[in-house]
């Protein structure tokens, strides 16, 4: 689908006619036209004041289009041309768009569709190029930071601490609607548990809680490698259109195999799941987390998720997504299994009913359940406990 916005267009022809053509109908669509009739005027005023989009002629006296197409884009990598020829000759268009154009139109446009089609799929295409481009930029960033996180596991346990807290996402954080947050308390100074919850498009996020087995600094990398993997589906989504960041069940049984094939010598149990903030569609998948996650809404709270196999430790494992609504204020809350050694009750089915109703109370977010369940006593913590906190929260 092409994107239908406004843009700066620059267009470049000698000839006068087809200039103020070109001004006139672009004008019309609601897009900023300037035209210019010489290349070498043309190039300077892209690398004064860059337009969104450049429309040029290819025969011109001086600079000829293809000449302006490549000082352009030596001036201005990124910016997206569009080459216009009287002639339609094949060699001439190949000649351009090995050259980057963004494409090929030959005059007369008998057609204004067709104009219209090639303007908004080069500025739609620019769009994603500049997306990914801060994309990786972000992911670069982000490697960086894992990189040192592993490096500083090994030299220190306080400093690895510091470390991976940082790549734990904000929290309180907002998609919409939406509110998540988050609570992690290591049992000893580094933490097999992990949450993180990001944007995955204009109207969709993820979030997921892992568990990792063991504690202490192997368990903690393998955090670390978690959330370099997860980044990576998310980075194909966006660059390549893979869509298995936005479908839980591909993502972990992905997940899963990644991990086999590395010999990790650790698993983990994981919750993933994708919301559509426009219409509050919950897509979730269990890897063996447990307990599992509560959804609470005006019907009552209710488990899902059901029983499933982790990650890392069966070849083949099979994964199942299941759908549910928002409606309402509804909540979903996920707890590692160290919350339920803090609950002072003998039964497990107490601790259970517990936990299920410190999890109807939806005012409270990751740390009203955290303090709720008394994480704060080190002495009673055997286990790393980690909270995620999922509220859908209705406009003032």
């Amino acid at each position: 689908m092409v994107c239908c916005v406004t843009a700066r267009i620059l267009v470049i022809d000698d000839d006068a006619l087809i200039r103020e053509m070109f001004r006139f109908y672009l004008d019309q669509q609601g897009h900023s036209v300037t035209a210019l009739d010489g290349g070498a005027a043309a190039v300077e005023h892209c690398r004064q004041s860059p337009p969104d989009l450049v429309m040029c002629d290819l025969r011109m006296p001086g600079m000829d289009g293809l000449t302006v197409l490549r000082e352009i884009h030596a001036a201005v990598p990124g910016l997206p041309v569009i080459v216009i020829s009287g002639t339609g000759d094949m060699a001439d268009a190949i000649s351009a768009l090995k050259l980057g154009a963004a494409d090929f139109l030959t005059k007369p446009i008998e057609d204004f569709a067709v104009l219209d089609h090639a303007v908004g799929k080069a500025l739609e295409r620019a769009r994603l190029e500049a997306e990914n481009r801060a994309y990786r930029a972000s992911l670069e960033a982000t490697n960086a930071r894992l990189t040192a996180t592993l490096r500083q596991l090994e030299a220190d346990e306080e400093h690895g601490r510091q470390i991976q807290f940082a790549l734990l996402p904000e929290s309180p954080a907002r998609f919409g609607a939406f509110e998540l947050s988050r609570f992690i308390a290591p049992s000893t100074f580094l933490s097999g548990d992990f949450v993180d919850y990001f944007s995955i498009d204009a109207n969709h996020f993820g979030f997921y809680m892992a568990d990792v087995a063991g504690h202490g600094v192997p368990s903690a990398v393998i955090t670390v490698l978690l959330k370099g993997s997860v980044g990576r589906h998310l980075e194909n989504y966006r660059r390549f259109g893979d869509t298995t960041i936005t479908s839980p069940a591909a993502l972990l049984a992905a997940l899963n195999d990644e991990f086999l094939v590395a010999r990790y010598g650790k698993h983990l149990t994981m919750f993933y799941g994708v919301i559509g903030i426009a219409d509050g569609r919950l897509t979730c998948a269990n890897a063996g987390q447990y307990p599992f996650p509560m959804l609470t809404d005006d019907a009552g709270l209710r488990e899902i998720g059901g029983r499933s196999a982790p990650v890392g430790l069966f070849d083949g494992a099979q994964y199942r997504s299941e759908e549910f609504s928002f409606d309402g204020e509804g909540a979903l809350r996920l707890f590692s299994d160290g919350a339920l050694e803090l609950i002072p009750l003998l039964s497990l089915q107490d601790r259970k009913e517990a936990l299920r109703a410190l999890a109807a109370n939806r005012e409270l977010d990751a740390e009203g359940l955290a303090a709720g369940l008394g994480v704060w006593d080190k002495a009673h913590r055997p286990d790393d406990v980690s909270v995620l906190s999922l509220r859908r929260i209705a406009p003032a």
